[in-house]
C-alpha cells in the first residue's frame, strides 16, 4: 500500500482508494498509541523499534496489549555480499561510514546485533527467529536498498543533494573505499538476515 498521511487520518479514504471495508488506520506515536487498554491481539514493529524510546514503546505496548496478546519486533540486517571479497569490504565500510556520521551508532547498533540487546518485556515468553536470505543485486539494486536508509536521507539533507545527487554521492563514497569498474558492472550475491524477535503478554 502506497499511503499518504491524509489518507490515513481517514477509514473513508482508505476504503475510497483501495476498496477494502475491513482496513482503517490510526495516526499517533509509538509513545502514544491511540487504542484502548487491553485492546490488540498483536502488535509488530518492522525495522523501526531501534530508533523508538523503547522504554516508553514498551509501557504503551503493555497497556493496550490484551493477556496473552503477542509483540512482535522485526529488522533486516545490513547486507553482506557473498562473492566478492572487494565489494563485501567497499560497502561494509561505507555503510558504517555513513550510519556513523549521519545516523545514530547505538540505534543502529541494537540493529546490527539482531535486537539481542533489547531486554523485552515479558521475558520468559522471549523467542528468537532468524532466516538467510539470498538475493542477486546490481550496484543499482544496492543503491536503491541504501537510498532507504534514514542516514541517508538525513545526509542529502545535510549535504542539500537531490535524488540523482545522492546517487551519484554514494557511488564516490564505494569508490573511495575501493570498489573497482569490474564491481560497478557485475551482479553479485548478497546476504542479509531477518530477524523475529516475540514476546507474549501473560494471561
Amino acid at each position: 500500500l502506497k499511503l499518504t498521511t491524509s489518507t490515513m487520518l481517514t477509514s473513508s479514504g482508505i476504503n475510497a482508494e483501495y476498496g477494502d471495508p475491513s482496513l482503517s488506520f490510526l495516526q499517533g506515536s509509538c509513545e502514544k498509541l491511540p487504542v484502548e487498554d487491553n485492546s490488540v491481539d498483536v502488535i509488530t514493529v518492522v525495522q523501526a523499534v531501534h530508533y523508538f524510546d523503547i522504554p516508553a514503546f514498551f509501557k504503551e505496548v503493555d497497556r493496550v496489549l490484551k493477556p496473552g496478546g503477542i509483540l512482535g519486533l522485526a529488522c533486516i540486517t545490513l547486507p553482506t555480499c557473498l562473492d566478492s571479497q572487494t565489494m563485501k569490504s567497499a560497502t561494509a565500510a561505507f555503510i558504517d561510514s555513513i550510519l556513523n556520521s549521519h545516523g545514530i551508532p547505538e540505534k543502529v547498533q541494537l540493529l546490527e546485533n539482531e535486537y539481542r540487546d533489547i531486554v523485552m518485556p515479558y521475558p520468559p515468553s522471549r523467542q528468537d527467529h532468524s532466516a538467510d536470505v539470498l538475493t542477486t543485486w546490481s550496484l543499482s539494486d544496492l543503491l536503491d536498498l541504501t537510498m532507504t536508509f534514514s542516514p541517508v536521507n538525513n545526509m542529502a539533507v545535510e549535504i542539500g543533494l537531490d535524488l540523482e545527487g545522492v546517487r551519484e554521492h554514494l557511488v564516490g563514497l564505494l569508490r573511495k573505499e575501493g570498489m573497482t569498474e569490474e564491481d560497478e558492472k557485475s551482479v553479485y550475491k548478497w546476504c542479509q538476515k531477518c530477524v523475529l524477535v516475540t514476546a507474549i503478554k501473560p494471561a
